[in-house]
């Protein structure tokens, strides 16, 4: 197995903890005036997002869709909170390893790093609000693996979404992580294409894999 010189991460339910903005964005939106008239709750718009992720469509898109709502409730980012251990673990492996970002993400994301105090971990931020590029378009990859002057064959992607994250990190050549955290925790790999080439249930347990303990 090659060895690994860049582990990158995508944001959230990887790094961070989106429970409390999908819990306030859909209390929001079941308040507009559509959702009240089609007497939708805010549990129901949970319900839909876990399975629209299942499905391996786009979360809050496909609700919008769903119900044809003209209003959307805002995701606030000031809610997001980080993982217990994520300044600990990310910590650990900065010491043995270069780390890295490929993420769906807004054009806040290095303000939001800095607030989290955990940009100084990172040696390169690759986000689709900089290059108009969203995951799983394997463009924004490849332009993570050139900005780190990184080769796919040691290169790492860890991510909570089998569709957004490890297939299209598997297709080209990276070793795969799958952090079994979030709405997309449930989801079956319908081939090998998705299989990632290890399973965590948490950031901590990455300190025991393979290329990390050796």
């Amino acid at each position: 197995m090659e060895t690994v010189k860049y582990i990158f991460f995508d944001i959230g339910y990887t790094l961070v903890n989106e429970d409390n903005v999908w819990i306030q964005r859909c209390k929001e939106q079941a308040e507009t005036r559509q959702a009240l008239d089609l007497e939708i709750t805010a549990d129901t718009l949970m319900q839909d997002i876990k399975t629209a992720s299942l499905e391996f469509k786009s979360q809050w898109k496909s609700v919008i869709a769903k119900y044809r709502f003209t209003q959307s409730a805002k995701y606030k980012n000031e809610l997001e909170t980080l993982y217990d251990n994520t300044r600990s673990v990310l910590e650990k492996l900065s010491k043995k390893f270069k780390l890295g970002i490929i993420a769906n993400q807004s054009g806040d994301l290095l303000e939001r790093l800095r607030g989290w105090n955990i940009y100084k971990y990172f040696s390169t931020v690759v986000s689709s609000a900089d290059y108009g590029i969203y995951k799983p378009d394997e463009q924004l990859f490849n332009i993570a693996l050139e900005k780190s002057s990184c080769p796919a064959h040691s290169a790492v992607m860890v991510g909570d979404r089998l569709d957004n994250d490890i297939l299209p990190a598997n297709k080209l050549g990276f070793q795969t992580v799958r952090i079994k955290q979030g709405f997309a925790k449930d989801q079956i790999a319908p081939s090998a294409f998705y299989q990632p080439t290890y399973e965590v249930n948490n950031l901590t347990e990455l300190l025991a894999l393979p290329f990390v303990s050796r």
